[in-house]
């Protein structure tokens, strides 16, 4: 992925675009059918598709072609480049839904903020000011997730083994959460099947996966009714281990693929807020389903005798792996070189048959 200005200036760069294209934060675009792509994307606020020449992964290695989805960035002056092999007839359709959540999500809050700083500025009493704290605040925790959301985008940055005890992950994570569900007059049940102390455990990244914890979290109290329960439960099933948030209506509203900007029609203060709302989880549920893939796992809904439980899955034993090792590879030719020597030398040591 790659954000561009107009002019072809790279705003950010991932790991994968970095290594497709060569291209870092800072550097410009020489490609002329990329940067005229760029150029009329932005103007006309319309996305294309181009095929553009890569870099070879190797010396001798042929010239990739690469296949560049250009959409409308955050603002009217620059884009977002979806780069992927043009064989790769996977690409994720989802992130354009995600690109169209970021633009509105980030416009209104930008539009609010500057509102209030300009009245903190004219009327210089406390309302305005807590006004503009209440705004930057709201803008600010969209950008935290839009940054971590693109800093997990690449699966090297979840290269970590660490080893993990998922219960006091847990209760950390709950730490984090606890002001917000007092706020609301919430508590939490916690239960595990069987001792904790033989929970089995998880391989990762800690910081990452306390991230998951805390987003699930913060979604189900913001979904729950005030003065409820939570129940979040820890199961062992083999060798995976489930959090299991009972009866929750945790990133509901993202998963039902509700986009804020279809409706052309005017919107209620209620329906602008349940927007911004649907718009924010639906950043961290992208975050936590990268982060989640990426140690093996996934995010899952289940329905029990009426209740929606949303469950975090997660693999326990060796730490998962997204990618065939180079050693891997070396030892499967030299199993596959090997087998075929034998193959030969039984051929050669066979008698000859006469006619």
């Amino acid at each position: 992925m790659l954000w561009l200005s107009r002019d072809g200036l790279v705003r950010f760069a991932n790991t994968q675009a970095v290594a497709k294209l060569r291209l870092n934060a800072g550097s410009r675009v020489q490609e002329p059918t990329l940067v005229n792509a760029v150029n009329g994307t932005v103007l006309e606020q319309s996305a294309r598709v181009v095929t553009i020449a890569g870099h070879p992964a190797s010396p001798g290695a042929p010239v990739p072609e690469l296949r560049c989805k250009v959409l409308p960035g955050l603002s009217r002056d620059d884009a977002m480049v979806l780069v992927a092999d043009s064989a790769d007839e996977h690409a994720d359709v989802g992130f354009d839904n995600l690109m169209m959540m970021l633009r509105s999500d980030l416009r209104d809050p930008l539009h609010r903020v500057g509102q209030a700083l300009g009245m903190a500025r004219h009327e210089r009493d406390a309302h305005a000011l807590d006004a503009l704290c209440d705004q930057v605040d709201e803008l600010t925790q969209v950008l935290d997730r839009l940054i971590d959301l693109a800093s997990v985008w690449g699966s090297e940055s979840l290269a970590a083994n660490d080893r993990i005890e998922l219960w006091p992950l847990l209760q950390q994570a709950w730490a984090r959460v606890e002001p917000l569900a007092r706020a609301r007059n919430l508590k939490a049940r916690f239960t595990a099947q069987g001792p904790k102390s033989q929970l089995a455990a998880i391989y990762g990244s800690e910081p990452w996966l306390l991230r998951v914890f805390v987003e699930c979290l913060e979604a189900a109290i913001r979904a729950a009714r005030p003065g409820g329960m939570l129940d979040i439960e820890h199961r062992q099933m083999g060798p995976r281990a489930l959090v299991v948030l009972r009866d929750s209506g945790a990133f509901v509203a993202a998963r039902a693929g509700a986009t804020p900007m279809e409706s052309g029609a005017p919107r209620t203060n209620a329906g602008t807020s349940a927007a911004r709302l649907a718009s924010r989880d639906l950043i961290g549920l992208k975050l936590c389903q990268q982060i989640v893939a990426q140690h093996g796992g996934q995010l899952r809904e289940e329905h029990d005798d009426g209740q929606r439980n949303f469950l975090i899955d997660l693999p326990t034993g060796a730490p998962f792996r997204t990618e065939v090792s180079a050693a891997d590879i070396a030892q499967a030719q030299a199993y596959a070189r090997d087998l075929a020597a034998l193959m030969a030398r039984r051929r050669d040591s066979r008698p000859a048959t006469t006619a």
